[in-house]
């Protein structure tokens, strides 16, 4: 299976947050993100340079020296061997689209899931514990899914760990340096890519953590692994949210 648009999710995560908590809240602006086309969190430094079978580096931002990714050397490390998704860290994603720019940034451990952007002027914080569903913003909590249909599996990052589990075999296109450490670079392109894009995963040569996964429309960046705090349900009286299923007790 492959893996869903990243484009589609996170501008319906962001757009059906803004449309269900505008009667909410009172907040009648227009739902939009910045449309300086620039990520505005900082956690986006690299690739900064691409190293050559020689050692040096040419700045074109993508791998040339190991293998041509196509499995011609069987002793290159494929990314099922390669990638190792842990229990939980943090994560930023940017996606791109019609001259906007939508970011997220948020933390995965366990099961648990917690996001927080901006828009239409307000911030908005979803969390996403066992079963439950919360939307906090302006002071007011709300339970229950989110509008436009938006489920877990949208926003999950372990969809990710599933499209590396869907293409083992792939070899690393080459190796790319982000903050200073060095990362393989695999590229996942075809049916096995989400809308015929090609889905870069930049994977930490030490640890095998992933590091950043992209594509032309959108980059995940992830960090502090096996280090964030636990995501839990917000500590406020919640109401349910218009037109949704009430969360469950218990989350």
């Amino acid at each position: 299976m492959g893996l869903p648009t990243r484009r589609q999710v996170v501008l319906a995560c962001a757009s059906g947050a803004a449309a269900a908590l505008a009667g909410c809240s009172g907040d009648q602006s227009t739902p939009g993100g910045t449309d300086d086309g620039a990520p505005t969190d900082g956690s986006g430094d690299g690739p900064t340079a691409t190293e050559d079978a020689g050692g040096g580096t040419d700045g074109s931002g993508s791998g040339t020296g190991t293998t041509d990714g196509g499995g011609t050397d069987s002793g290159a490390p494929q990314l099922g061997d390669t990638v190792v998704f842990p229990d939980s860290f943090a994560m930023t994603a940017t996606v791109s689209t019609g001259g906007q720019t939508f970011e997220m940034s948020g933390r995965f451990d366990g099961e648990d899931l917690y996001w927080e952007f901006e828009q239409g002027g307000q911030v908005i914080e979803w969390y996403l514990v066992g079963e439950s569903s919360y939307v906090v913003t302006g002071g007011q909590c709300f339970s229950g899914s989110l509008q436009q249909g938006i489920s877990r599996e949208d926003v999950d990052p372990g969809t990710f760990s599933e499209g590396a589990s869907a293409n083992p075999a792939v070899e690393p296109v080459g190796t790319d340096t982000i903050d200073g450490e060095e990362v393989l670079v695999y590229e996942v392109s075809g049916s096995g890519a989400a809308g015929g894009e090609t889905l870069t995963y930049y994977v930490l040569a030490d640890s095998g953590y992933p590091r950043r996964i992209e594509s032309e429309s959108m980059q995940w960046d992830f960090h502090s692994w096996g280090e964030v705090e636990p995501v839990e349900a917000p500590e406020m009286d919640c109401r349910t949210m218009p037109g949704s299923t009430p969360a469950q007790s218990g989350g």
